[in-house]
């Protein structure tokens, strides 16, 4: 089943409503279904949530070294993604702004869990979810 949900994701004592799509091979659609994020397998995955395949353009803000980076998200569940982009060796938190459908966007602080060094690219930890004037103060 394709389609898209609001996964509404506690951040400390607010509620905030974010929309994520599935996408089946290079198509999204759109329905009111819901999306099971859990993984279908038996044996499962490392993670809490499976990941849907996405293309979706991010921007990468790295605070330590004053960094905007343009990236592209390959993957995104309730709890991370995974960004096309090359990111200094040492950078292990990071802001990130990741374009959804309708006008919508994610906007958080990530951790970094693995690097992949050909394409590029980082599988991060979503920490914290930030308002609009959060992402633009950490600049």
């Amino acid at each position: 089943m394709v389609g898209r949900t609001a996964a509404y994701v506690k951040v400390s004592q607010r509620v905030v409503p974010e929309c994520l799509w599935k996408v089946d091979g290079d198509r999204p659609v759109a329905s009111d279904g819901s999306v099971d994020w859990q993984d279908p397998e038996d044996f499962g995955q490392r993670r809490r949530y499976t990941r849907r395949d996405v293309h979706l353009p991010a921007r990468v803000r790295v605070r330590a070294g004053g960094l905007d980076l343009q990236a592209t998200t390959e993957n995104i569940s309730p709890g991370g993604a995974f960004l096309r982009v090359k990111l200094p060796e040492d950078t292990v938190d990071f802001d990130a702004s990741i374009d959804l459908p309708h006008g919508r966007g994610v906007r958080v602080r990530a951790r970094v869990r693995w690097r992949r060094a050909s394409p590029p690219g980082v599988g991060i930890e979503f920490a914290t979810f930030l308002a609009d004037a959060d992402l633009n103060r950490s600049a």
